[in-house]
Protein backbone atom coordinates (compact mmCIF):
# COMPACT_ATOMS: atom_id res chain seq x y z
CA UNK A 1 0.00 0.00 0.00
CA UNK A 2 3.19 2.22 1.07
CA UNK A 3 4.21 1.33 -2.74
CA UNK A 4 1.24 2.64 -4.16
CA UNK A 5 0.60 5.88 -2.26
CA UNK A 6 4.68 6.49 -2.85
CA UNK A 7 4.05 6.08 -6.63
CA UNK A 8 0.40 7.89 -6.61
CA UNK A 9 2.39 11.06 -4.85
CA UNK A 10 5.05 11.10 -7.55
CA UNK A 11 2.33 10.87 -10.37
CA UNK A 12 0.64 13.88 -8.88
CA UNK A 13 4.07 15.97 -8.51
CA UNK A 14 4.51 14.77 -11.83
CA UNK A 15 1.41 16.39 -12.96
CA UNK A 16 1.75 19.23 -11.02
CA UNK A 17 5.45 20.23 -12.45
CA UNK A 18 4.41 19.72 -15.99
CA UNK A 19 2.23 22.09 -15.86
CA UNK A 20 4.45 24.90 -14.49
CA UNK A 21 4.35 28.00 -15.49
CA UNK A 22 7.64 29.39 -15.30
CA UNK A 23 9.70 31.32 -17.83
CA UNK A 24 12.34 29.28 -18.49
CA UNK A 25 10.95 26.11 -18.65
CA UNK A 26 9.90 24.69 -21.98
CA UNK A 27 6.69 25.01 -23.79
CA UNK A 28 3.68 23.12 -22.47
CA UNK A 29 3.11 20.06 -24.09
CA UNK A 30 -1.14 20.95 -24.81
CA UNK A 31 -1.32 17.88 -27.17
CA UNK A 32 -3.40 16.47 -24.04
CA UNK A 33 -5.37 19.44 -23.64
CA UNK A 34 -8.96 19.40 -24.54
CA UNK A 35 -10.44 23.37 -24.54
CA UNK A 36 -13.39 24.63 -24.01
CA UNK A 37 -14.79 26.26 -27.20
CA UNK A 38 -15.45 29.51 -25.86
CA UNK A 39 -18.02 29.80 -28.34
CA UNK A 40 -21.99 31.13 -27.04
CA UNK A 41 -24.41 28.44 -27.84
CA UNK A 42 -28.55 28.98 -28.76
CA UNK A 43 -31.60 26.79 -28.48
CA UNK A 44 -34.38 28.97 -29.31
CA UNK A 45 -37.66 27.19 -27.70
CA UNK A 46 -41.10 27.47 -27.98
CA UNK A 47 -42.69 28.90 -24.98
CA UNK A 48 -45.76 27.48 -24.93
CA UNK A 49 -44.71 24.11 -26.33
CA UNK A 50 -41.02 23.66 -24.87
CA UNK A 51 -40.29 22.45 -28.75
CA UNK A 52 -37.40 23.53 -30.02
CA UNK A 53 -38.31 26.26 -32.94
CA UNK A 54 -35.46 25.01 -35.57
CA UNK A 55 -35.75 21.56 -34.95
CA UNK A 56 -39.62 21.52 -35.70
CA UNK A 57 -39.24 23.16 -38.45
CA UNK A 58 -41.01 26.44 -37.39
CA UNK A 59 -38.03 28.23 -38.77
CA UNK A 60 -35.47 27.30 -40.92
CA UNK A 61 -31.60 27.90 -40.37
CA UNK A 62 -31.44 29.04 -43.81
CA UNK A 63 -32.82 32.19 -42.96
CA UNK A 64 -31.62 33.31 -39.50
CA UNK A 65 -29.08 36.15 -40.00
CA UNK A 66 -27.04 37.60 -37.09
CA UNK A 67 -25.51 41.11 -37.26
CA UNK A 68 -23.06 43.21 -35.44
CA UNK A 69 -25.07 46.05 -34.47
CA UNK A 70 -21.97 48.19 -34.46
CA UNK A 71 -20.98 47.94 -37.38
CA UNK A 72 -23.85 46.52 -39.09
CA UNK A 73 -21.71 43.15 -40.68
CA UNK A 74 -23.00 40.02 -41.16
CA UNK A 75 -21.68 38.02 -37.68
CA UNK A 76 -20.08 34.33 -38.23
CA UNK A 77 -22.25 31.25 -37.05
CA UNK A 78 -22.64 27.95 -37.69
CA UNK A 79 -25.71 25.93 -36.80
CA UNK A 80 -25.93 22.08 -35.61
CA UNK A 81 -28.87 19.66 -35.16
CA UNK A 82 -29.18 16.47 -33.31
CA UNK A 83 -32.25 14.22 -34.52
CA UNK A 84 -31.30 11.89 -31.58
CA UNK A 85 -32.02 14.94 -28.97
CA UNK A 86 -34.00 16.41 -31.28
CA UNK A 87 -32.00 20.08 -30.22
CA UNK A 88 -31.05 22.76 -33.02
CA UNK A 89 -28.05 24.57 -32.16
CA UNK A 90 -26.81 28.31 -33.02
CA UNK A 91 -22.89 28.21 -32.18
CA UNK A 92 -21.75 31.95 -32.25
CA UNK A 93 -17.93 32.32 -33.52
CA UNK A 94 -15.36 32.82 -30.37
CA UNK A 95 -13.62 36.14 -29.97
CA UNK A 96 -10.19 37.11 -30.35
CA UNK A 97 -10.15 40.29 -28.05
CA UNK A 98 -12.12 41.87 -25.43
CA UNK A 99 -14.96 44.11 -26.44
CA UNK A 100 -17.52 45.92 -23.92
CA UNK A 101 -21.47 46.17 -25.37
CA UNK A 102 -21.53 43.65 -27.99
CA UNK A 103 -24.95 43.50 -29.29
CA UNK A 104 -26.16 40.82 -32.03
CA UNK A 105 -29.10 41.03 -33.70
CA UNK A 106 -30.56 37.36 -34.25
CA UNK A 107 -33.28 37.76 -37.08
CA UNK A 108 -35.41 35.34 -39.02
CA UNK A 109 -37.98 37.22 -41.06
CA UNK A 110 -41.20 36.83 -40.35
CA UNK A 111 -40.08 34.84 -37.26
CA UNK A 112 -38.52 36.50 -34.59
CA UNK A 113 -35.67 39.04 -33.86
CA UNK A 114 -33.78 39.31 -30.53
CA UNK A 115 -31.00 41.61 -29.72
CA UNK A 116 -28.27 39.73 -27.68
CA UNK A 117 -25.96 42.02 -25.68
CA UNK A 118 -23.01 40.85 -23.72
CA UNK A 119 -19.39 41.51 -22.56
CA UNK A 120 -16.84 39.51 -23.57
CA UNK A 121 -13.12 39.58 -22.14
CA UNK A 122 -10.44 37.14 -24.14
CA UNK A 123 -7.46 35.77 -22.17
CA UNK A 124 -4.97 34.31 -23.73
CA UNK A 125 -3.50 31.01 -21.52
CA UNK A 126 -0.87 28.85 -22.17
CA UNK A 127 -2.41 25.72 -23.68
CA UNK A 128 -5.98 27.54 -24.51
CA UNK A 129 -7.85 31.08 -24.76
CA UNK A 130 -10.70 31.83 -23.30
CA UNK A 131 -13.45 34.02 -23.77
CA UNK A 132 -15.07 34.96 -20.52
CA UNK A 133 -18.74 36.29 -21.03
CA UNK A 134 -20.97 38.58 -18.81
CA UNK A 135 -23.60 40.76 -18.59
CA UNK A 136 -25.13 38.33 -21.28
CA UNK A 137 -28.99 39.98 -22.19
CA UNK A 138 -31.75 38.80 -24.71
CA UNK A 139 -34.61 41.22 -25.55
CA UNK A 140 -37.70 39.99 -27.16
CA UNK A 141 -37.72 36.65 -24.82
CA UNK A 142 -40.52 34.99 -22.87
CA UNK A 143 -37.48 33.82 -21.22
CA UNK A 144 -33.85 32.37 -21.08
CA UNK A 145 -32.33 30.02 -19.03
CA UNK A 146 -28.55 29.37 -18.69
CA UNK A 147 -26.47 26.55 -18.09
CA UNK A 148 -23.31 24.38 -18.24
CA UNK A 149 -21.27 26.85 -17.22
CA UNK A 150 -22.36 29.75 -18.79
CA UNK A 151 -21.93 29.33 -22.30
CA UNK A 152 -25.29 27.24 -23.30
CA UNK A 153 -28.60 29.46 -23.21
CA UNK A 154 -32.12 28.00 -24.15
CA UNK A 155 -34.45 30.96 -25.20
CA UNK A 156 -38.10 30.43 -24.85
CA UNK A 157 -39.72 32.64 -27.87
Amino acid sequence: MKKFIGVLAFIIMFMFSSCSSDADSALADCSAVSCASGNIIIQFLDAETGEDVFFNDTYSFDELTITDVSNDADFPFVTGISDDSQIAQVVLNAFSESRSNVMLRLTVPDGFETDLSFDVEYKEGECCNINDYSDVQFSNVVNVVQSQGGFFYNVYL
